[in-house]
């Protein structure tokens, strides 16, 4: 094609040339010809630069690669090649469905400075460092390992430590299946991921670990979304804890049910009308596999709000052993039932929530008959400062990661998203304070003595936020935590009725 390109400029050049040719039969016919050959070459280069251009243009004016043309080009997989994206995490897929992996991961770097300092030092630590992946197969088959790397929240060296292992079956969206190690959902605000909490810490409601609200547990789990608005989990646990088989034959039975009347009524995109309930029927898990003839024992208790004093820190005895909460020993065979109340409710960049949670501990033979009682409640109301909309995160009955409308950038000046929160909260477990004549054995109750040097069982903590989400992945908050208590607190020969923190942390996780 260049070729006859040539020929035609070559002919043009010589008809143009002619005239001048003749008039001047007396020049020098080798210079005139050397002359016509360099112009014939410059000719040339600028038609291919040209054709270069037009080349480039047409591949650029082709669309991307979609997930079908990718399909098709494929056929059937065999291996390779790999596509890799990045949403909500590392993405790895072969193009046709039949298997991806994600691979997810986050650091929360904090710092706290808790008054009075005698109780717990500045300090900075590594909430929570985690790295693992999920791995689908043929679309309804998952299976997702999860590991922590981060130290003890009581500062002793940590190891690592697993939070999810479990296999999926998601054939079915309204009856999902689950077995292994997961967090059975109770309640609203503990069954959401922790990199999307509102504030740093739950509150004081949710905070108190297995004995109320279960973290990581192992067992089997039915969930799912039979119809739009509705989620319902249903769960069969060991009620043990995270890394633990059960030392008892009896199970825990975890439910939750939640709508969104908002989905329901077909309200417009900009709200979130959320209700829920759930329950759970137990025991209190002992603590220790007695010998035969040997009851059962365990006791429970309960950190502060700003991950502050705890009721199980190592090395303090007699006096310098109180904390925030904490119970007598509970022997032999103890129900344990719970109820909670949740809400959310969500317009535009403003959201109320709450929960209410009471907690029965139930011990009955031929000679005992007690029941204790814990109740506890939050609410809590945040704005999106920077007009977000807390809709655009609400998924599968809780809430999830936002996106500000433009990321944090000093090129193009984008700002991120900002959120402030105010929340309030109440732990009330008065119950097991109790006189002497009014304490049956084996009900972790309090006796007048032991009350006096030991325990408060009654608190209430105010807690203030700040977020700074620079993109859906990284976020900077600040808290400050002021939680009062019912009766002074000693630690460490400190003694206090309240306790005062303030809290940061930065956070990338993806």
């Amino acid at each position: 094609m260049l070729n006859l390109n040539k020929l035609a400029l070559l002919a043009v050049s010589i008809l143009l040339t002619a005239p001048n040719a003749m008039a001047d039969a007396t020049a020098d016919t080798k210079t005139k010809l050397e002359a016509l050959q360099q112009q014939i070459q410059a000719l040339s280069a600028e038609l291919h630069a040209m054709q270069e251009q037009l080349a480039n243009a047409n591949r650029q004016a082709q669309p991307a690669n979609t997930g079908e043309e990718k399909t098709v080009s494929k056929g059937q997989s065999k291996g390779e090649p790999m596509y890799a994206s990045f949403k909500d995490g590392l993405v790895f897929d072969d193009g046709t469905g039949n298997w991806s992996l994600q691979l997810n991961g986050r650091v929360q770097a904090d710092y706290r400075n808790t008054t009075p300092t005698q109780w717990k030092n500045d300090t900075f630590t590594i909430r929570r460092a985690r790295l693992g992946g999920t791995f689908t197969y043929l679309k309804d088959f998952a299976v997702r390992i999860e590991g922590e790397f981060a130290n003890g929240n009581d500062g002793a060296k940590g190891t690592t430590a697993m939070t999810y292992g479990h296999v999926d079956y998601n054939h079915f969206p309204g009856a999902r299946l689950r077995i292994g190690q997961f967090k059975p959902v109770f309640g609203l605000e503990r069954a959401e991921s922790t990199n999307f909490t509102d504030f740093m810490e739950l509150s004081l409601a949710t905070a108190t670990g297995p004995a109320f609200n279960s973290t990581y547990d192992r067992g089997l789990m039915l969930f799912g979304a039979p119809f739009k608005g509705t989620y319902y989990n249903l769960s069969y646990v060991n009620g043990s804890g995270q890394n633990n088989d059960s030392l008892k034959d009896s199970k825990d039975f975890i439910g939750r049910f939640a709508a969104n009347i908002a989905d329901l009524a077909e309200w417009k995109n900009s709200s979130v009308v959320h209700l829920g309930v759930s329950g759970s029927k137990n025991q209190v898990e002992p603590s220790n596999s007695p010998a035969a003839g040997t009851a059962y024992s365990t006791a429970l208790s309960a950190y502060t709000e700003a991950n502050g004093i705890t009721s199980n820190t190592a090395g303090n005895t007699g006096a310098t052993a109180t904390k925030f909460f904490g119970t007598d020993a509970f022997t032999g065979n103890v129900d344990k039932n719970r109820l909670g109340f949740e809400t959310a409710l969500a317009y535009g960049p403003a959201k109320f929530q709450g929960e209410y949670i009471t907690t029965s501990f139930n011990k009955f033979s031929a000679t005992t008959s007690a029941t204790k009682k814990i109740t506890a409640s939050y609410v809590s109301l945040t704005w999106l400062a920077t007009g977000g909309n807390y809709a655009d995160s609400y998924k599968s009955g809780m809430f999830n990661r936002i996106y500000p409308k433009q990321n944090f950038s000093w090129s193009n000046a984008g700002f991120g998203e900002v959120e402030l929160g105010l929340r309030y909260s109440i732990f009330d477990a008065s119950d097991f304070k109790t006189t002497a004549q009014g304490c049956v054995a084996g009900t972790g109750c309090l006796t007048t003595a032991t009350a006096a040097t030991a325990y408060t069982n009654k608190a209430n903590a105010w807690t203030a936020g700040a977020k700074w989400m620079l993109t859906p992945y990284a976020r900077l908050m600040l808290n400050y935590v002021h939680t009062k208590f019912d009766t002074p607190v000693i630690f460490n020969s400190i003694s206090s009725n309240d306790e005062k923190a303030i809290a940061m942390r930065a956070q990338y996780d993806f």
